[in-house]
């Protein structure tokens, strides 16, 4: 039984394989995408319960992918990751409404932490939301 779905949208076939596995593991369906354009079209079917987005792919870059999956779903959250560690970057991740922002390379440990807080936080989120209670 699925714990979720998580789309992995990075260019670096071998880290997202190496997630995807990790996350399967752990009970998650999985989806891969190693580049703007088809994260994108992945994200128009079905939004999953987590995103993780590097900033740099070929194509749409994360930054813009997050930008205009925004415009349409603000509840999903949406981890980036990057081994840029400018935090210029950083900073406009969050600003677009990144969830969280993970600097490569990332352990599988801290991955699987963030994906299980982020889906437990959108959960309260979309609570308070359908209940009135968001801030």
């Amino acid at each position: 039984m699925s714990v979720g779905a998580v789309l992995i949208v990075d260019d670096d076939v071998s880290w997202s394989e190496t997630a995807a596995e990790a996350l399967r593991e752990a009970g998650f369906e999985v989806h891969l995408a190693h580049n703007g354009d088809q994260g994108a079209a992945l994200l128009e079917r079905q939004p999953p319960s987590v995103v993780i987005l590097d900033v740099h792919l070929p194509g749409l870059s994360g930054l813009e992918l997050l930008h205009q999956f925004r415009q349409r779903d603000r509840f999903t959250p949406v981890v980036m990751v990057s081994g840029d560690d400018q935090a210029a970057i950083q900073d406009r991740a969050m600003s677009e409404g990144a969830s969280a922002f993970l600097r490569k390379p990332v352990s599988l440990s801290l991955l699987l932490r963030a994906v299980d807080r982020q889906i437990k936080a959108s959960a309260n989120r979309r609570t308070r939301s359908l209940t009135g209670d968001e801030a």
